[in-house]
């Protein structure tokens, strides 16, 4: 992560790690918040398909700015 900025699945999945444990969040409280089932949050992080469409969303919802992952959303 250079610079604060997101290029890869792996960084991804660190970031909302990261972001979740700063706000003493689990993913389910995450999905709560979302309206969405818990599992479209792993997907999400584990670069599955059904989950790539929420990936924005986490990152607005965890706080980022979406212009971090530029990158990494080019690649998904």
């Amino acid at each position: 992560m250079d610079n604060n900025r997101i290029a890869n699945l792996e960084e991804f999945r660190r970031w909302v790690k990261v972001e979740l444990a700063k706000k003493e969040m689990s993913q389910t409280e995450l999905a709560r918040q979302m309206g969405i089932p818990q599992a479209r949050i792993s997907e999400a992080t584990h670069g599955k398909q059904s989950g790539n469409k929420f990936i924005v969303s986490i990152i607005r919802v965890l706080g980022g700015d979406v212009r971090d992952f530029e990158e990494f959303l080019k690649a998904i």
